[in-house]
Parts: C-alpha cells; structure tokens; sequence
C-alpha cells in the first residue's frame, strides 16, 4: 500500500510538472544562482519552459522566489488568466507571498474597480484583488 501511495504522488507531480521543492535543476546551465540563507533557491534564470506556481514561465528569463517556494516574479510563456484578468504572453508577473496577484502587462482593455485600464501596459493590484495602479486611455 505505501508503494501504491509514493508511485501515486510521483505521478502527480510529474503529471502537474512541479516539483514538490525547488532546486537548481530548473535553472540554467552556468546562469547566477542565488540561494536564501537556508539554502532555499532565491532567482535563476530558467533553463526551458517551466510551470511554478500555476504560472507557464518562459525559458532563458530570470525567475525568482519566496522563501516558502512560491513564485514571485518570472516572464511569461503564455497568457496567464487571473479572476477577470488576462495578463499578456512574454510579459513580466509578481505575485504576493500569499499567491495572490501583484501585478502583470494586461493582454487587453479592462474596467476594475470602475476604472479602465488599457491593454498592454502594466497594472498593479493590492493584496486584497483590489486596483493599485493601471495606465488609463487618453
């Protein structure tokens, strides 16, 4: 039964394309590794398309990390799709300790919290989801 329950998580990880704990493997060949004190990964740049934290981050882009595991920061792959907001593919996106969305490049035009942002500039939220900063069209 232990055996059954180890091959099940192995095969969820794998499936799901995270590791259970970071380490050097995602990054890059001779890149800059930077590691917390407790010997916790901290940024590299990524060595090929890697999923963390739910987020597709591009390959060759610096990468960085909370203490706990949890992506801070990367550059995208693809569109990353947040409640009602699409974030841009090959853009910048961060993160709060807590998961929730710090900010991204929007994909497109959007109204939050009665205010619209234009599309394919930076926008900025708080930690409770609510808007710190977006560009405003002209």
């Amino acid at each position: 039964m232990k055996q059954m329950l180890l091959i099940l998580i192995f095969l969820l990880t794998v499936a799901t394309g995270q590791a259970l704990a970071l380490d050097a493997t995602i990054c890059n060949a001779g890149s800059d590794i930077l590691y917390y004190p407790n010997g916790e990964l901290k940024s590299c740049n990524l060595g090929d398309i890697t999923i963390l934290s739910g987020v597709t981050c591009n390959m060759l882009s610096t990468a960085e990390f909370y203490e706990q595991g949890m992506l801070k920061s990367c550059i995208t792959k693809n569109f990353f799709y947040y409640e009602d907001l699409v974030c841009n593919e090959y853009s910048f996106i961060s993160f709060y300790p807590s998961g929730k969305l710090e900010s991204c490049v929007l994909a497109s035009r959007i109204e939050v919290d009665g205010k619209t942002c234009v599309g394919q500039q930076p926008i900025t939220l708080f930690e409770t989801g609510k808007l710190k900063s977006c560009s405003s069209p002209h």
